[in-house]
């Protein structure tokens, strides 16, 4: 007689066995499915108390102006040029306006905001929680943002807000304070960069007088010193050779003293490593080597060398050189005196603008229809997380043997063992 032993039965053959199934999203959709009240209602709630938010939090109204800087001037005033510090080399090099950065700086001063506080719209609006002006310029300063544009252009930025949950009266307040406020920084940067034109000219038209003075009294110095020696030693002209060679000589003495004096602005504005110091320096030691061949010779097969010319002609175009040479750098700072009195009286343009703030016709924020959507994203986020809580809570109701672990923490946590 056989006796059969009974096979091993696997435990999805085992009777009232339930194969537990991997989770999948469809499990999850179904869960959500069954909560849908609780996924509406919380979505819901976050929605509204976004929009609710939008209507309690400050209004932001915008406003911009936009410049143009003047163009560089390319000729005019020669020592007004070497006083600002520009070199053809940096013009070759396409370097970017200064006056942008110029701009900028003096924008965000805090002298320009303390001036600003000063009007009475601006101080009323400010003035809510502290009526010192350095805290008004300091709120003033933080509603301003300036920036210098590729293009050569420069924006100034105005942003205006109201204080939580604004009124109708607060919002109209702050949308026309948007374009006055704009308007005082400009008119601001204008009254500042008038007053330092008009200074830089008056500063070199001074020095530019200074000198011509001086090389007026040196002139007529040198004229009583040649009609000394003329009527002393019956030296009435030179010969037609050594005649050139003093022309050329007092060409080249002119130049080079217009080169000192162009390098003495420079140095005294610039440092000594600037490119417009160094570039001026070069050309002085230039001419300083061709003026130099006058006397030792070389310049050229028909032109003199004052050394070998004799004694008392040589001390005759040695005076006839320098009158020469005064005179052509007088009439130089004469011409240059006169430009620097017509800058300093003329009314010059600081800047161009192209565009003025103008009234806002609406808030720039908040904005509410992103934070409609972004309530919404974040309802259906907590929604989610809700119904995900309730489905674990539900499971560790029905089989808390699946979930000693997390029993036995909350037991801990409440003071007693699960």
């Amino acid at each position: 007689m056989n006796h059969e032993h009974p096979q091993p039965t696997t435990p999805s053959e085992t009777p009232g066995y339930a194969r537990k199934r991997d989770p999948h999203i469809l499990d999850f959709v179904s869960v959500l499915a069954k909560h849908k009240r609780t996924v509406i209602v919380v979505t819901f709630l976050c929605a509204a108390l976004s929009i609710g938010i939008s209507f309690v939090m400050p209004f932001t109204y915008e406003g911009i102006a936009t410049l143009i800087p003047p163009e560089k001037q390319s000729s005019g005033s020669q020592l007004l040029s070497f006083l600002s510090g520009s070199s053809a080399l940096d013009m070759m090099k396409g370097a970017e306006n200064p006056a942008l950065d110029m701009f900028k700086n003096v924008i965000d001063s805090r002298t320009v905001s303390e001036e600003v506080a000063k009007d009475s719209a601006m101080y009323k609006y400010f003035s809510t929680f502290d009526t010192s002006v350095d805290a008004i310029a300091g709120s003033i300063r933080e509603c301003l943002t300036s920036e210098a544009l590729r293009n050569g252009m420069f924006n100034v930025q105005v942003d205006v807000k109201t204080h939580w949950l604004p009124s109708s009266a607060e919002k109209e307040q702050a949308r026309h304070l948007v374009p006055k406020l704009a308007r005082l920084y400009v008119n601001q940067l204008d009254r500042y960069n008038r007053e330092r034109l008009m200074t830089s000219a008056r500063n070199t038209r001074i020095f530019t007088e200074n000198e011509y003075n001086a090389r007026l009294r040196s002139l007529d110095t040198a004229y009583a010193r040649l009609q000394a020696f003329q009527e002393q030693n019956k030296a009435v002209a030179l010969t037609e050779q050594l005649s050139a060679a003093v022309t050329g000589a007092a060409l080249l003495s002119s130049q080079q003293q217009q080169l000192q004096i162009e390098l003495g602005a420079a140095e005294h504005d610039l440092s000594p490593d600037a490119t417009r110091v160094q570039l001026l320096r070069q050309r002085l030691d230039e001419t300083t080597r061709e003026l130099k061949k006058y006397d030792d010779g070389g310049v050229g097969e028909y032109v003199l060398a004052l050394k070998d010319v004799p004694e008392l002609a040589r001390q005759l175009a040695k005076l006839m050189r320098e009158v020469k040479m005064l005179e052509t750098v007088s009439a130089f700072l004469r011409q240059q005196l006169e430009q620097e009195r017509i800058n300093e009286q003329r009314d010059l343009p600081t800047f161009t603008v192209l565009d003025s703030a103008t009234l806002p016709l609406r808030k720039a924020s908040p904005k509410r229809s992103i934070m409609l959507l972004l309530g919404t994203f974040v309802g259906v986020v907590l929604s989610i997380i809700t119904v995900s809580w309730m489905k674990f809570r539900e499971d560790v109701t029905s089989n808390p043997e699946d979930h000693q672990r997390y029993l036995t923490m909350m037991g801990y946590l409440r003071g007693r063992r699960a």
